[in-house]
């Protein structure tokens, strides 16, 4: 099998970039006997997955997104003689010599009003036709796959779901309390905190999240540090968040190398991710996997992705957010319970699993 990967996106940073960076090693590990074109739209990001024998890269230059997609992916993948074209971010050429298959979350129908007015328009207008064109549409999780077919009208035939993971770097061992110590100083942590990691949106919830933490700050002083980065509509919650008045207790440490990653979650008392809707949310199996305990939304894929491991609070209810967070935080025998179920749920979000199903559904869509 001759694989074209669409990779325009893979400079970029958000969920979607981590997911397909592992989901690509795991291709090219698992599949030895696959051959995996990646197309990108950047100079820099060449030599990304160079070295296996598996793998070719490829520049595809263009006028703008809309002509890569459309046009210079699919006369690549005619020139390279590929039997599929396989793009992990929300779109598909229209037109192919091959079958194509396109990987969906459904935030942007099941919320509409969260996101920018010329996005709306976007989704609404070309998203159904690049499901119809998929031989397969792929969703992160069940329940985002039904709200695909529900709110795009994809084929219910030919969406499937797979679970995605988390690095494989998150499952290494705990390392020596010095190498800890030097994340803390690194990027300037507390002692003890809550945990908020991700792109800063308005899916995230995030003004309530702060509204909710300090209540708990109230009766249990613990600072909040915020790990992530400025998406669409970022302005509101940072201004909100900058201009509080327990925002002397909030910690915006700045880039944090992916490395450092695991660390920065097992020196956190608690990740608190309550989303108002989430297509997965890698931050929870990567909590889970480093023994972090979670605080996340009961609705959206949350609880699915939970699976039990998480303590789940009402993403629109301040006051239950901030019961259910000052539970955690103040009783550690609760709080060594909730480690102890997401690292008993952790290895189901080996990103191997991930790969191996998602051949299968490549596979299934040439068969």
């Amino acid at each position: 099998m001759r694989v074209g990967i669409m990779l325009r996106h893979i400079g970029e940073k958000g969920g979607i970039v981590t997911y397909s960076r592992n989901l690509v090693k795991s291709f090219i590990r698992l599949a030895p006997q696959h051959h995996f074109a990646l197309f990108y739209a950047q100079a820099q990001d060449l030599g990304a997955f160079a070295g296996p024998a598996n793998v070719s890269e490829h520049l595809l230059p263009s006028a703008g997104k809309l002509a890569w997609d459309q046009v210079a992916t699919p006369r690549l993948a005619r020139a390279l003689d590929l039997d599929l074209i396989f793009n992990p971010k929300l779109s598909v050429p229209l037109v192919a010599h091959c079958p194509r298959i396109l990987v969906l979350r459904p935030e942007q129908f099941v919320h509409p009003e969260l996101f920018k007015p010329l996005d709306r328009a976007y989704f609404k207008a070309l998203m159904p036709l690049y499901c119809r064109a998929a031989a397969r549409v792929l969703a992160p999780t069940a329940l985002a796959a039904r709200d695909i077919v529900r709110h795009v009208g994809a084929d219910p035939a030919k969406t499937v779901w797979v679970h995605e993971g988390c690095g494989d770097h998150f499952f290494a061992p705990a390392p020596p309390a010095a190498e800890l110590e030097a994340v803390r100083q690194r990027y300037g942590l507390p002692e003890r905190y809550v945990l908020f990691v991700g792109g800063i949106t308005p899916l995230k919830n995030f003004e309530r999240l702060v509204q909710a933490w300090a209540r708990v700050r109230e009766k249990h002083p613990i600072p909040l540090v915020v790990v992530g980065f400025n998406r669409w509509r970022f302005e509101r919650d940072v201004a909100f968040a900058r201009s509080h008045p327990a925002a002397g207790d909030i910690v915006f440490p700045g880039f944090v190398s992916d490395q450092d990653m695991p660390q920065v979650y097992r020196l956190a008392t608690a990740l608190f991710f309550p989303s108002i809707y989430e297509g997965f949310g890698i931050p929870i199996p990567e909590a889970f996997a480093t023994g972090c305990p979670v605080v996340t939304t009961n609705r959206g894929c949350s609880p699915e992705v939970a699976g039990g491991g998480a303590h789940l609070v009402d993403p629109f209810d301040v006051e239950d957010m901030a019961r259910g967070l000052l539970r955690v935080v103040s009783e550690p025998d609760y709080r060594q319970e909730l480690s102890a179920r997401g690292l008993e749920r952790a290895p189901h979000f080996h990103f191997d699993r991930c790969g191996r199903q998602t051949l299968q559904v490549l596979e299934d869509a040439l068969g």
